[in-house]
């Protein structure tokens, strides 16, 4: 433990392991944030795809948006909004 970092683990250097584990938590939310990895889509899409409820998939989207995983691709629009995994989404769905 004196804080070296593995080799097989140096890709994941900068990610945060408290929103790994928040991701992993929820098998839904995980779902959720894998299926915006591969391409952006639409709450009713996700929902249909995942066989979840819209306003489920709704508020997983809503929390991984707050944690900066996931963004609104359609920022003006008030339906039919578009969603896609960030970065850091990526980044946490490598891990999990």
């Amino acid at each position: 433990g004196r804080g070296i970092v593995m080799p097989k683990f140096e890709k994941y250097k900068n990610v945060s392991w408290n929103l790994v584990s928040s991701v992993k938590a929820s098998e839904r939310r995980t779902q959720v944030l894998k299926a915006l990895t591969e391409k952006p889509m639409m709450n009713g899409e996700l929902a249909e795809q995942l066989d979840l409820s819209t306003q489920w998939v709704r508020r997983q989207v809503k929390w991984l948006e707050e944690h900066g995983l996931v963004e609104d691709l359609t920022n003006n629009k008030h339906n039919y909004k578009l969603y896609a995994a960030t970065d850091e989404g990526e980044k946490v769905v490598e891990v999990i």
